[in-house]
């Protein structure tokens, strides 16, 4: 115990002695007011060379003035810089004698933000599902699952047309996985600070670079002596992997494990890494995905319609960083989701920041999820689950960096955050002219009201951290409902086109897809749908375009050797064109075994599934209601945590306390 206790006290003297020394900095971003001398010259005339030089002797004089040092990071904006202040030592003071300055219209801080997602001990009553129906509860009828966002009904005569583009804003992608092949465009890393970047492309932090690829984020003794942001030794979150594939991944049918939008594409933008990101390359990164200009990044050749941010920091919008993001990039055409924050109290930013999205989380009864933050600034709420019915998508079996692909589970805002992204890209794909204001609009209106559920309180100010019954001054307009959204554009009809595999065919091989349930204008069921292939991608002209082989509404593809990929066509007459994009590559590997699903909660608390993969396919895995509709949680967890054999043991025998009769 004694040799104990020394090599703990020794390991924080070291702790307090490193930090000191690595991060000592002050970060800031600094608005500079328009210079008299420059006169009406548009700043992004000049290249990024002459900006930085400018900066360095502006930030030169400021130093001589204020008795400081300020050393340039990188241009902001179009009159900012990123800063930092080694011997800066009472910030405060520091930020009021800059705005003292005539050369300066804003200083803040580049304060640090953070993912909005926990790990739940383990979703004890999915993962002892065998036949994994329970995974897609918030798809199912809503009759059984309250919470539901019903999509399974809206599969019924829609899957989604012409994909949406989405940006999701996290820590980055794993091309890798099946989930996402075929729905990736090329995104961008925006985090550039070594210690926080951790995938050897940056220098000095300086420099970003044009791969979006998740490096891992686990958090080692080695990060906690160089950045006291880290809170404690963690196993890497792969959160931007399952955020993604939750928002418009392919469906993983044996599985159980379904996205909202498999028709949509996504956007990586990397902001995030080890212990999160700085607010300023949170900014940046929703500027380049709605098809702004970023000083020194090139243009960004597909904005987004939706940007999905699960992330966010404590306290008020800073509205000279990521507010003044958010009002450029809605002016530009882009909705702005974000996830408001897993403390059970007040909203975090950028949530609360005006023209954003703000989505609470409720659980599979429907209450407020007791982490879940709210607020007058929430506009609507979505599933983001407890801990006996956690959310499921694609994840990675490694601690540190990738190994194997797989399948997890997490709670949090952060995933009712792209449910509601997701379902915006469903409507933008019907209605792609529509305004931000308009998309907003009809997710509020077609929203389903909140339930009231006896010996439940009602949610107010006093009710932190403790499921509530939601109410709209607290919770937003209600909880969504996908189907109700797609049906305000269904008298134009609805042309359907999925295939259960997803979007990848294998070279050589063949995969079904199914306009089944497509519709008319008149509302009526069709019973041919004509199809073919544009946009072909071969490696030379000689090659043959992809096979179809028609049987009323369904229609076989091969992909021949030599086609990289193509757009999938479908049209009825009278009704709408649906198009799948379709990538031609062997799928990544993936690994859904009862190994992986037993080690993964005694790693990082979240379990990744017991049991033989379920043959089920389609909606048969994501209508049968059935199943986990006797059972739940009867409030949400708080937080992760390791679970050893002993606590595993221990919660199988708890099973009991999970029923119906036992919920508040």
């Amino acid at each position: 115990m004694q040799l104990r206790s020394a090599i703990q006290s020794s390991l924080l003297v070291l702790l307090a002695a490193f930090s000191s020394v690595s991060w000592s900095a002050d970060r800031w971003v600094i608005q500079f007011k328009e210079s008299s001398e420059r006169g009406q010259v548009d700043v992004r005339q000049f290249t990024v060379e002459s900006r930085k030089n400018e900066l360095r002797a502006t930030l030169s004089e400021l130093s001589r003035i204020h008795k400081r040092t300020f050393q340039l990071v990188r241009p902001f904006g179009e009159r900012g810089a990123v800063v930092t202040s080694p011997d800066s030592t009472d910030a405060e003071q520091t930020r009021l004698r800059l705005l003292s300055d005539p050369m300066v219209e804003s200083v803040e801080l580049d304060r640090r933000i953070q993912l909005r997602a926990q790990s739940p001990l383990i979703g004890l009553l999915n993962a002892l599902d065998l036949s994994r129906r329970s995974r897609s509860w918030f798809h199912q009828d809503v009759n059984a699952q309250p919470a539901s966002i019903n999509t399974g009904a809206m599969w019924a005569n829609f899957h989604g047309t012409a994909p949406t583009v989405v940006a999701v804003l996290d820590t980055g992608v794993l091309p890798s996985h099946p989930m996402l092949q075929g729905h990736l465009l090329s995104g961008y890393d925006f985090v550039a600070d070594p210690l926080i970047g951790a995938d050897g492309q940056s220098s000095g932090g300086s420099d970003r670079d044009s791969d979006p690829t998740d490096p891992g984020d686990g958090v080692g003794p080695a990060d906690l002596l160089a950045d006291p942001v880290c809170g404690g030794l963690s196993q890497s979150s792969w959160h931007g992997t399952f955020v993604s594939a939750l928002l418009a991944g392919n469906p993983a049918p044996s599985e159980g494990v379904f996205s909202v939008n498999w028709n949509a594409v996504v956007l990586p933008v990397r902001v995030l890494g080890k212990c999160g990101g700085f607010s300023s390359d949170l900014a940046d990164g929703i500027r380049w995905a709605a098809g702004l200009s970023v000083p020194g990044v090139p243009n960004n050749p597909f904005p987004a319609k939706v940007i999905n941010l699960s992330l966010g920091a404590e306290g008020a919008c800073v509205p000279s960083i990521e507010g003044a993001a958010i009002s450029a990039a809605r002016q530009a055409g882009s909705l702005v989701v974000v996830a408001a924050g897993n403390d059970g109290s007040t909203v975090d930013s950028p949530a609360n920041c005006p023209g954003a999205f703000g989505v609470a989380a409720i659980d599979q009864e429907g209450l407020k999820a007791n982490y879940s933050n709210f607020g007058p600034s929430i506009q609507l709420s979505a599933p983001g689950g407890d801990a006996a019915f956690p959310i499921w998508s694609a994840s990675n079996t490694g601690f540190a960096g990738p190994l194997t692909n797989t399948y997890n589970t997490k709670i949090g805002t952060s995933f009712s955050s792209p449910m509601v992204a997701g379902a915006a890209s469903l409507y933008w794909s019907l209605n792609p002219s529509a305004s931000v204001a308009t998309v907003e609009n009809l997710l509020k209106t077609t929203a389903r009201p909140f339930l009231s559920l006896g010996g439940s309180p009602t949610c107010t100010g006093d009710t932190l951290g403790t499921e509530c019954n939601c109410t709209r001054a607290l919770c937003g307009a209600g909880m969504l409902d996908v189907a109700n959204l797609i049906n305000t554009q269904a008298a134009g009809g609805l042309t359907n086109l999925f295939s259960n595999s997803g979007n990848v065919i294998p070279p050589g091989e063949t995969r079904t897809f199914s306009s089944s349930g497509t519709l008319n204008s008149s509302g009526q069921e069709v019973s041919s749908v004509s199809f073919d292939v544009i946009n072909v991608l071969k490696s030379s002209p000689d090659t043959p375009n992809p096979i179809l082989s028609v049987n009323g509404l369904d229609v076989d593809v091969t992909a021949l050797a030599g086609v990289s990929g193509f757009d999938l066509r479908a049209q009825a007459a009278n009704g709408r064109t649906a198009i799948a994009s379709v990538i031609v590559a062997n799928q990544g590997a993936t690994s859904p075994t009862l190994l992986a699903s037993l080690l993964s909660p005694l790693i990082n608390g979240a379990s990744a599934g017991v049991g033989v993969p379920s043959s089920a396919v389609g909606d048969a895995v994501v209508d049968d209601s059935s199943s986990g509709s006797t059972g739940g949680g009867s409030g949400g967890s708080g937080g992760g945590g390791a679970l050893n054999l002993l606590g595993l043991l221990a919660c199988l025998f708890l099973v009991h306390c999970f029923k119906k009769n036992n919920y508040k």
